[in-house]
């Protein structure tokens, strides 16, 4: 478990902040905090609470995977055409599939999509490189 004490040691200096700054923002004195970084004691939910206040990536924190930055909101008109390929029958998704190709070979200089299948109908792996 010293590898949480490690990231929050990571996450303050990312933050720019002192092991005393940390404490005082976290609410600790700076032996705690010290206690924390060196993982000798775990902090609790509270701490972890307040420090995502002031900018730690609390799941990096606790378990190494830091969270997503990326906006993944979904607008309406996402939705509906996400519930139109699911319902879709095969034929269907083969067209959407096409249609999605078609779009990327249209623009060469924006932002490829490739899609390949990976099941029949049911599952698709979907990356995106620049080109």
């Amino acid at each position: 478990m010293k590898m949480i004490g490690h990231r929050l040691s990571r996450e303050r200096s990312r933050l720019g902040l002192s092991a005393a700054a940390f404490a005082v923002l976290g609410g600790v004195d700076a032996a705690v905090q010290d206690s924390f970084e060196q993982g000798k004691h775990h902090p609790d939910a509270a701490y972890l609470a307040t420090m995502a206040v002031i900018g730690i990536d609390v799941l990096y924190v606790v378990t190494g995977i830091p969270t997503c930055t990326e906006d993944l909101s979904v607008s309406r008109d996402e939705v509906v055409l996400l519930r139109a390929y699911r319902t879709s029958d095969e034929a269907g998704k083969k067209a959407a599939h096409a249609a999605l190709q078609a779009i990327a070979q249209a623009f060469p200089g924006d932002m490829v999509v490739q899609v390949t299948r990976t099941q029949p109908a049911t599952t698709l792996a979907a990356s995106t490189a620049h080109v």
